[in-house]
C-alpha cells in the first residue's frame, strides 16, 4: 500500500487559503470523499480551543468526522483510540510541544502501533510539533531554555529524517543542536512558515508550498546542505 505523509509547518502568521487547499490535497490522497480524521492533540496537551480552531480548518479543507482523540491524560481510552485510529482515513497530529507530544504517545504504548498504522498505508497529516513527530529525533532541555543541556530524545520515525517548523527567526538552532548531537552524517530540514511538504516514506520530499532549508553534520559541525 501506498505510504504518504503531509507536513505542515503551520506558524505565524497562518494563511487560512493556503491552509485549507493544502489540506484539502493532503486529505484527497486519502482516496476517499469526506474522509474521516482522528485527531492527536497530545503536543497541545489536548488543548481544546486549539482543537475547535484546527477542526474548522480541517473540515473545510473536505473531512468528514474528525474525532477528538484524548490521549494527553492518564487515564485515556487507549483500546477506544486504537480501535478508531485503525478505521479512520487520516491520522492528524496537532502542534504544541514535542515532547510532551511523544511522552503520551510513549506512555500509552501508541508509537509501534502508529507506525505500523504508516506502513500499512495510512496517511498520516502533521501540523508543526506534529511534524517534527514524524521525523526520527527531536530534542529536549528538560524544562529549561539551556539549549547546551538538550538531550536527543525518539520521535515516531515514519519519516527517515529529522524536521523543524517555523524556526527561521532563530536560525534553526534546534535543529542544528539535534543534528549535532545525532553525529556526523546526520541530516535534516528546516520548514519555514507555510511550508507543506509530502513525504512517501522514503525520504523523498516534495515541496508543496513554501520553502525549505537543508543541514548535515560533516565531521561535528553542522552547515547548510550543498
Amino acid at each position: 500500500m501506498k505510504n504518504e505523509a503531509y507536513l505542515i509547518a503551520g506558524g505565524p502568521p497562518l494563511n487560512r487559503p493556503v491552509m485549507i487547499r493544502e489540506l484539502s490535497a493532503a486529505l484527497k490522497a486519502a482516496g476517499k470523499e469526506n474522509p474521516s480524521v482522528a485527531y492527536i492533540g497530545t503536543a497541545s496537551s489536548d488543548n481544546r480551543p486549539f482543537f475547535v480552531m484546527l477542526k474548522a480548518l480541517i473540515k473545510e479543507a473536505g473531512a468528514g468526522e474528525v474525532k477528538f482523540l484524548k490521549l494527553a491524560q492518564n487515564r485515556a481510552d487507549v483500546e477506544g483510540a486504537k480501535q478508531y485510529l485503525t478505521e479512520c482515513d487520516v491520522v492528524f497530529l496537532s502542534g504544541g510541544e514535542v515532547d510532551d507530544g511523544m511522552f503520551w504517545l510513549r506512555k500509552h504504548g501508541l508509537c509501534d502501533f502508529l507506525r505500523d498504522l504508516f506502513s500499512g498505508g495510512k496517511l498520516f497529516v502533521g501540523m508543526s510539533a506534529g511534524s517534527i513527530m514524524m521525523g526520527t529525533k527531536w530534542i529536549t532541555a528538560k524544562g529549561t531554555n539551556d539549549i547546551t543541556k538538550a538531550e536527543l530524545f525518539d520521535c515516531l520515525g515514519i519519516i527517515p529524517d529529522v524536521f523543524d517548523t517555523h524556526a527561521e527567526g532563530e536560525d534553526w538552532i534546534e535543529l542544528k543542536t539535534t543534528l549535532r548531537l545525532m553525529g556526523p552524517g546526520a541530516s535534516g530540514h528546516g520548514l519555514e512558515s507555510g511550508t507543506v511538504i509530502r513525504d512517501g516514506g522514503d525520504g523523498d520530499l516534495v515541496i508543496l508550498e513554501g520553502h525549505t532549508v537543508s543541514y548535515k553534520n560533516r565531521d561535528g559541525e553542522v552547515s547548510l546542505s550543498e
